[in-house]
């Protein structure tokens, strides 16, 4: 009888696979699977999580206390889903930014 696994168990075995040193064809034995079922479904977490990463709409607005940031470098903040947090200057050039986050992801 073929185990049929959930989304949570699929995500944990791709991490493990992953972390592994194990090729492909290795880990799929080790898990009952044919290889091109892991391949599958390691390009289907992947796709998902780059949906899940995908930008949402910002706001930028002058602070209420300009006095308390008078001498003091201003810099923007990205926080990326990962947890990583990036800090530009103000008038850091925007295609710089954007090609920052497109190797990132």
């Amino acid at each position: 009888m073929v185990q049929r696994r959930g989304y949570s168990e699929w995500v944990k075995l791709i991490e493990e696979f992953e972390k592994s040193a194990s090729s492909l064809e290795d880990f799929s034995a080790k898990l009952g699977v044919k290889p091109t079922t892991l391949q599958f479904c390691f390009y289907k977490l992947r796709k998902q999580a780059s949906r899940a990463s995908r930008f949402l709409p910002v706001n930028v607005v002058a602070s209420a206390a300009p006095k308390a940031r008078q001498g003091a470098t201003e810099t923007v903040e990205l926080a990326l889903a990962t947890g990583a947090l990036l800090r530009f200057s103000v008038g850091t050039d925007v295609r710089y930014v954007a090609q920052i986050i497109a190797a990132l992801g």
